[in-house]
């Protein structure tokens, strides 16, 4: 074999080994990428842009499956992130989500217009949104990404306290911006947005049920009146509870008494009297369920007038008039 042939292989072998080397970008972004800490994967151009945009330190780890999502009106495919979320718009751009002003709304106070005025020292103003960003947090804004990546600033920087610890932070659209001086004098980190919007978003605030009125104290009943079931001169203080008579049927001879009560009540010893005839209409008894309607025949015969009034007592076994029908 020639000299040249032998170069000329090389040179093929050479370019196929640069070839396998080259990796495949398009089929990684394709790929899942999993995490063990959450469970949960990313693929496709989310993943793409996670990994473009900063990974971990950026947005944290994914707390959610890609899925659908209605967002500010339009249904777009999301993933939730500890830091974030990834909107994946129409035209299949991947944008982040707008949780500073979500969040905000959340905790009860809407972003506002700021103050506006002049810039000071070493800061920048936004006439946009009347808010200016200064030192740390305005280096950290313009190195990392600026308007694109976080929005214009909605709050000036405050102080809050986090996890039990106060700190310095400001919201943007997008994200919050918190100084972490145990970490250094000019640490910015990125607030856990999407992980407390979405926390927020899943809980239900049940109403505060209204109040309610206290129950009717239970009627009292009068002293004992019985008398051998003569007229009683206590007829109009009968109560009709806990149980009352509903209705008496001279020709069937059935009274039909309902417990009126909310507990159960024993008519065992109970009396049902025809005032006309003076008589005892016998056969009452059992238990009466809270609610329950029951007729009570009488089987000695004829006892209820069927020409005249026949007015009906009903009595405990203390003697108390517990009911009275006025025929």
């Amino acid at each position: 074999m020639s000299k040249r042939s032998l170069i000329t292989i090389a040179f093929i072998v050479t370019i196929a080994i640069a070839w396998a080397a080259i990796p495949a970008t398009s089929n990684a972004q394709t790929e899942q990428r999993c995490f063990s800490e959450t469970n949960q994967c990313i693929s496709g151009p989310i993943r793409a842009y996670w990994e473009r945009g900063g990974g971990l330190s950026v947005f944290g780890f994914p707390i959610t499956a890609q899925t659908n999502e209605i967002v500010e009106g339009r249904l777009l495919q999301v993933q939730w992130f500890e830091r974030d979320r990834l909107e994946i718009q129409a035209n299949g751009q991947v944008t982040t989500g707008r949780l500073g002003v979500e969040r905000l709304g959340q905790l009860g106070t809407p972003w506002q217009q700021g103050p506006g005025g002049a810039a000071g020292p070493d800061c920048q103003l936004f006439p946009e949104t009347g808010y200016q960003i200064c030192g740390a947090i305005a280096t950290y804004w313009k190195t990392n990404g600026g308007l694109e990546r976080f929005g214009f600033p909605i709050t000036g920087a405050f102080e809050t306290v986090l996890e039990g610890k106060p700190y310095t932070v400001q919201y943007f659209e997008r994200r919050r911006f918190e100084l972490h001086p145990e970490i250094g004098p000019q640490a910015v980190l990125l607030g856990l947005l999407g992980r407390e919007v979405l926390d927020n978003r899943l809980i239900v605030i049940q109403p505060t049920p209204a109040p309610q009125p206290a129950p009717a104290p239970a009627p009292s009943l009068p002293p004992p009146s019985y008398n051998n079931c003569q007229a009683d001169p206590s007829a109009g203080q009968a109560p009709n509870y806990p149980v009352k008579i509903v209705g008496i049927n001279d020709k069937s001879e059935v009274v039909t008494l309902q417990n009126v009560s909310p507990q159960a009540v024993n008519l065992d010893g109970w009396i049902m009297c025809s005032i006309r005839g003076n008589q005892q209409h016998t056969g009452i008894g059992g238990t009466l369920a809270a609610g329950e309607q029951r007729g009570f025949a009488y089987s000695g015969g004829s006892i209820w007038n069927n020409s005249e009034q026949d007015p009906g007592a009903l009595y405990n076994p203390q003697g108390q008039l517990v009911s009275y029908w006025a025929d």
